[in-house]
């Protein structure tokens, strides 16, 4: 957010986002992220969609809703 901020010639007031993370009982494979975005006061409507569609569109969210795929290789030992 900052990046774009900077880019678009927008002074918030802050930026903030708190995240919570939350995996159900029993589930390994399912994870529920809850993201809280405070921009402060002071930002038309207009900027405050650009500065959230930026958090959303932003490479930590990508990775956690992107296609994932893990390739494990045992190193050493012997």
């Amino acid at each position: 957010m900052a990046a774009v901020a900077e880019n678009k010639g927008i002074t918030p007031e802050k930026l903030v986002a708190h995240i919570t993370r939350q995996t159900p009982a029993g589930s390994i494979s399912r994870t529920h992220f809850s993201i809280q975005i405070d921009l402060g006061q002071g930002l038309t409507q207009r900027e405050r969609v650009i500065l959230y569609n930026s958090a959303r569109r932003c490479e930590v969210y990508q990775l956690l809703t992107g296609e994932k795929t893990f390739e494990y290789e045992l190193c050493g030992g012997e």
